[in-house]
């Protein structure tokens, strides 16, 4: 697991992909403790240890489905802001999505600029979270 601390608000990305936690990273560790975790298994541990303000969930982490965690954040967790993000969204996986309150669903970034925009919406969902303006 890898750390940046500065505030006190606290984001989980579960993401095997190095690409997309370096820019996330960069773009939201000014502002935020960000943790990277690699499994879901270690997405759903660092919410029994800690409080956390936002999970982002890639689907495609290596060896596993993102959607398989869905329900046991759910029953750990039922007001904590999710993003589910995937290469490939069938209806299924919407669905899911849906029916387990996940926050936004999104394509994968494949670009930094992409990237940035949903840093962008995890800093808006924090903030609507804690009742702040939201620019």
């Amino acid at each position: 697991m890898q750390t940046t601390r500065k505030l006190g608000r606290t984001i989980v990305v579960a993401t095997s992909d190095r690409n997309l936690e370096e820019t996330l990273r960069a773009q939201l560790a000014t502002e935020y403790r960000v943790e990277v975790v690699r499994r879901g298994a270690d997405a759903i541990l660092r919410m029994l240890e800690q409080e956390i303000d936002l999970l982002l969930v890639d689907i495609d982490m290596s060896g596993q489905v993102g959607t398989e965690i869905l329900p046991v954040i759910r029953r750990l967790r039922p007001r904590l802001p999710v993003i589910l993000i995937s290469d490939d969204f069938t209806y299924r996986i919407r669905k899911t999505a849906a029916e387990q309150g996940v926050t936004f669903q999104s394509i994968k970034p494949r670009s930094s600029d992409e990237t940035v925009e949903i840093a962008s919406v995890m800093a808006k969902i924090i903030a609507h979270k804690e009742g702040l303006p939201v620019n």
